[in-house]
């Protein structure tokens, strides 16, 4: 006897299906969405040009060149500003729930002490942020994570002559030989009063403060259970409640396992050391100074320095001492 074409248990499986498939439909579309108008916003304000350069002030011969990437808008990516900070006991509190668990001792994360406070900031929300603005001991400060690089540094928010509040720091939506570049926040319609900044250059490269370099501050690229030994008085930067399910998936996993840059960069470097190797940055009189260091046993103690990748300072073509 021949089984019937379609039965009342397949269609039900199929309307399943396609009620799953909704389902997904309409969760990507909520999360695209206002990155979408957000992006048609921009290009509407900005014109053609505009959108190509996001309304800062860039040269033409920047615009053609192929490592130059407009991926999204200014602050696409949530820069975090003054974050709530955590005690310890907070921490502990976390950790005794698996799903809440916020860290544990092999958690990568970067330190700061100044004038007695210390601060500790887990990459694992740095990761989705990128830029986070905030003041320790008293010393306003910018702790700068860019995934896609590896770069990492830690620096001084100097007001100018024209502003007595230190500047905000945010993600420019712009991409040069694969790395971010950020710009100093100065309100709405203010873009072309901007500069864009080059963590890995440590400079300001386009805009008024064009050639200004950033006042690298030290820090530490530690363990969790490493920095607790090193600063038992320690505080740590808390979650932001919107981005709480985030902080559980490791989306760089994958990318970091490929060691694949995900844009473009030039030139392209031999094939000596992973693309995304850490190396260590030290600057001496306006020069950079790079020592590629093992990965199994990296980790920066307490200096002024910043982190970055293989790649992403090769392209700069800077000098490479002997490996350590």
């Amino acid at each position: 006897m021949n089984r019937p074409v379609s039965s009342k248990g397949d269609r039900f499986k199929f309307r399943a299906l396609i009620l799953v498939l909704s389902v997904l439909l309409v969760s990507v579309a909520a999360w695209r969405i206002p990155h979408l108008s957000r992006a048609l916003q921009e290009a509407q304000r900005l014109g053609p040009q505009g959108f190509k350069t996001n309304g800062f002030d860039i040269p033409e011969s920047l615009i053609a060149d192929p490592t130059f990437v407009r991926w999204g808008v200014p602050g696409q990516i949530t820069s975090v500003d003054m974050p709530e900070v955590w005690g310890q006991a907070k921490v502990i509190e976390l950790g005794s729930s698996f799903r809440k668990r916020f860290l544990v001792s092999s958690s990568e994360v970067v330190g700061v002490r100044f004038n007695g406070e210390s601060r500790a900031y887990p990459l694992r929300l740095l990761q989705w942020h990128e830029v986070v603005n905030d003041v320790v001991g008293g010393v306003p400060i910018c702790v700068i994570y860019h995934p896609l690089s590896e770069t990492l540094c830690v620096f001084e928010r100097k007001s100018t002559s024209t502003s007595v509040e230190p500047p905000l720091f945010g993600t420019s939506g712009l991409i040069l030989d694969c790395c971010l570049l950020i710009h100093d926040r100065l309100g709405p319609d203010q873009r072309k009063l901007e500069s864009l900044w080059s963590p890995v250059d440590g400079k300001a490269l386009f805009g008024p403060r064009s050639g200004e370099e950033l006042q690298l501050l030290p820090f530490s690229l530690t363990t969790w259970n490493e920095w607790l030994e090193e600063s038992p008085s320690t505080d740590v930067m808390a979650i932001l409640e919107s981005h709480r399910n985030y902080y559980k998936k490791e989306p760089y996993l994958p990318y970091r396992q490929r060691d694949l840059p995900r844009y473009p960069f030039a030139p392209v470097a031999k094939d000596t050391y992973k693309n995304l190797a850490r190396v260590q940055l030290t600057r001496d009189s306006g020069q950079w100074r790079v020592a590629i260091v093992d990965e199994d046993q990296f980790r920066i103690d307490n200096g002024a320095y910043a982190v970055s990748s293989w790649f992403a300072v090769h392209a700069r073509e800077l000098e490479f001492e002997t490996p350590r």
